[in-house]
């Protein structure tokens, strides 16, 4: 995470190691698909609800006394301890969950991260605007027949707008990148220029 104050002047302020290299990784093992794009059109189809213990799932209903709606996540993986002790753990603990809800789960658990930690450190720096960029969010255009279509980096996009939101409680709200996809080749470009 960097603060930028101006033209050629900014700091790393944090990061964190749960990212896109986590999901990659995690959804490696835990799902058939190998590729980063691939995950991301599979968490599209998903429902995080299958794996994940929602308010509604506690309370029976939005959580309204402290600002809580029923589908927010309370627990990420909270339902699969409970319906694998169901089943009888015969096969494992994922044995039984569709890959699209594993996949769903994971994008929204680490895209809430990052969006928390993002938000603590723009409010201990006393930062405004917060933008995102880089490989997690990005898009990609598949060929289908003749129509195109947009891959990727929506749910991700929509999940860290909506972790600002509430944290901030609506004062502030995220921002993206154009071209995000090569935020890290820029840098490294322009950072190796030949000085004239």
């Amino acid at each position: 995470m960097l603060k930028v104050s101006a033209h050629n002047t900014f700091e790393r302020i944090g990061g964190s190691s749960l990212g896109g290299g986590t999901l990659w990784g995690l959804l490696s093992l835990l799902t058939p698909v190998n590729e980063f794009d691939e995950m991301l059109a599979l968490s599209g189809t998903g429902d995080n609800a299958e794996v994940d213990m929602l308010v509604g799932d506690i309370y029976g209903s939005d959580y309204l006394k402290v600002g809580l709606k029923s589908t927010t996540i309370a627990s990420t993986f909270g339902k699969v301890a409970r319906k694998a002790r169901e089943r009888g753990n015969d096969h494992g603990p994922l044995k039984g969950f569709n890959p699209q809800d594993i996949s769903q789960s994971l994008l929204f658990a680490i895209s809430n991260n990052i969006g928390q930690i993002t938000y603590l450190q723009a409010q201990l720096h006393d930062l405004q605007h917060i933008y995102f960029g880089g490989s997690f969010i990005r898009g990609k255009i598949l060929s289908l027949d003749v129509a195109f279509l947009i891959l990727g980096h929506t749910i991700t996009m929509n999940t860290l707008s909506y972790a600002i939101k509430f944290w901030s409680k609506g004062t502030k709200q995220a921002y993206f990148l154009r071209h995000e996809g090569y935020l890290g080749a820029i840098g490294a470009f322009l950072r190796h220029q030949p000085s004239e």
